[in-house]
């Protein structure tokens, strides 16, 4: 039976505007004023999904708001698509929808329309002046540069190479000048460009001077928020990391939407799936977990690097790591930056995890070794506190009379192959002893009987002690016979073959203080914002965090 012109659907439900252009040519009539387009045009003009809203979007076929939403976000991440098979990339595109969307839409100014629809407007009305749309020369980033048309990368990067160097440019001739630029392509490039100054609309300051090579100190200055002044003790959570930092980069990059830069390396970027859901209790028995992990190298450098700050914080959030010993710490102003990230967010994967308390603190004491042990802990989350005590604190909540010499025989455990830091911690109210361990060789005799000695002490006084860090070797644990190690020998603790290491956990006093669930996290360390030699996705450190449960006291 035959149908009506005005009934044809394409496949999705909706009206086809390529099949409504077709019954156009062909019937010669003229389009009703509600519908008016540019009488030089024959044919509506395709969609530009660089530039179309969400209302338009939803006027193509099979596209509803929540597409159109995604293929909006999905823009802002990226700045613009720069081919049409691009749209495969957003959530919910497949390879059949993307053939069914080709004949509408195009990424090419050129072919911009309005559509008709009850929220849209009119052609005028949206029609924007050709200067709004040049390029300034003056103010615009490496990022806006390449995009006009007839500029690489490398040429924009030049133009705001030169004009850093130079100041701003007087003519457009002047780019001439740039190194990479000729005749052709200046005469190509100017209908595009202009001289004008103006305030970019995606001005966002770089959270990052890591990524870019920026080695400027007012970063380090803004990021450490006044750690410099703070005394020679202890040092411990104070102020919170600002969102945005107060500088500008001279490279180009400070005008770039760097936020939705990042924001793209994370959603490439890994994030495990945490299989169990750890309700801090085992068997009716609360409980929490500490755990290890060599951050190697942990400076203010390296920690500025949102990456880094990504998978350091989303790892220990993620595992529900109650209080973390850390080694190989440069700069105890890193450990402050870290610890303030995972209170005042200012990345957004870090954001949306609900789950954080936001109470976390740290503590590192005045060490004269240049790697320095620290520890990361969460002050309170789900009715268990934790709180750092100085070591002359336990000998008065003990009545043991071994417990004065146990504290004086912590303070001196460290010889050449090895260094500790002892810090005492209040879980739930009872004392606990944490010695933060780091091994540069195998351990003498005297090493082994000095550190033994110590653990007996403990066990005497009961104590709970645990042994936790980087014990260089599986030979060091198995010498500390007196100890009990909560890891498997086989179990591997690195996630880079050029280092080897052995990270353990060790129960120095009673074996029930632990319920005996322990793990390594081996995914979720990398991140594509953080360098791999040469190239992108590398590890935030090449040894990966290890826990253990420990039990808590009603």
């Amino acid at each position: 039976m035959g149908q009506s012109p005005s009934s044809m659907r394409s496949k999705s439900g909706r009206r086809s505007f390529r099949g409504f252009a077709r019954r156009h040519k062909m019937n010669k009539s003229s389009l009703s004023h509600t519908f008016s387009l540019p009488p030089s045009e024959e044919y509506p003009e395709l969609m530009n999904v660089n530039t179309a809203t969400e209302e338009q979007l939803m006027t193509l076929p099979g596209v509803n708001r929540q597409l159109a939403r995604a293929i909006v976000l999905h823009r802002q991440m990226i700045g613009r698509f720069k081919r049409v098979d691009d749209l495969a990339l957003v959530s919910g595109i497949g390879a059949e929808k993307l053939e069914l969307l080709r004949p509408e839409i195009s990424i090419s100014n050129r072919k911009q329309v309005s559509r008709a629809s009850s929220c849209s407007q009119s052609l005028d009305s949206v029609r924007v002046s050709v200067e709004s749309k040049l390029c300034s020369v003056n103010s615009s980033s490496v990022f806006q540069l390449q995009c006009v048309p007839g500029l690489n990368q490398e040429i924009a990067a030049n133009i705001v190479d030169y004009r850093n160097k130079k100041g701003p440019f007087k003519s457009l001739d002047d780019l001439i000048k740039v190194r990479g630029m000729d005749v052709v392509r200046l005469s190509t490039v100017k209908q595009h460009l202009s001289l004008e100054l103006r305030k970019c609309e995606s001005l966002q300051h770089l959270t990052n001077g890591h990524v870019n090579g920026c080695s400027d100190e007012t970063l380090a200055k803004s990021l450490l928020n006044g750690v410099s002044s703070t005394p020679k003790t202890p040092h411990r959570k104070s102020l919170s990391m600002p969102n945005k930092l107060p500088m500008t980069l001279p490279n180009g990059f400070a005008t770039a939407p760097v936020n939705d830069i990042l924001d793209l390396l994370s959603a490439y970027s890994h994030r495990p799936i945490v299989e169990e859901d750890f309700k801090y209790e085992r068997d009716g028995i609360k409980c929490c977990r500490i755990a290890s992990w060599n951050l190697h190298q942990l400076d203010v450098d390296k920690i500025t690097n949102p990456g880094v700050r990504e998978v350091i914080c989303r790892t220990i959030l993620e595992n529900k790591l109650s209080l973390i010993a850390i080694q190989d710490v440069l700069d105890a102003a890193a450990l402050k930056i870290l610890c303030d990230e995972l209170n005042s967010p200012s990345l957004r994967r870090v954001r949306e995890w609900k789950s954080n308390s936001h109470r976390w603190e740290y503590c590192i004491a005045d060490q004269l070794d240049s790697k320095k042990l620290g520890f990361l802990f969460d002050s309170s989350n789900k009715g268990i506190t934790i709180e750092d005590i100085p070591l002359d604190q336990v000998c008065l909540l003990s009545e043991a009379s071994e417990i004065r010499p146990l504290v004086s025989e912590l303070a001196t455990l460290r010889s050449e192959r090895y260094v500790t830091e002892p810090q005492a911690f209040l879980l739930s109210g009872r004392p606990t002893v944490i010695l933060n361990v780091v091994c540069h060789n195998r351990l003498s005799t005297e090493d082994v009987e000095h550190l033994e000695r110590v653990v007996k002490m403990a066990d005497r006084c009961r104590l709970p002690l645990a042994l936790a860090g980087e014990f260089c070797c599986w030979s060091n644990v198995q010498t500390l016979e007196c100890c009990e190690p909560l890891l498997d020998e086989g179990l591997s603790t690195t996630i880079d073959n050029k280092y080897s290491g052995q990270s353990c956990i060790l129960s120095g006093t009673d074996k029930a203080t632990f319920n005996g669930h322990f793990g390594a996290i081996k995914s979720g360390l990398s991140h594509l914002a953080i360098p791999r030699g040469w190239s992108w996705g590398g590890p935030a450190s090449p040894y990966c965090p290890i826990w253990a449960e420990i039990k808590i006291p009603d």
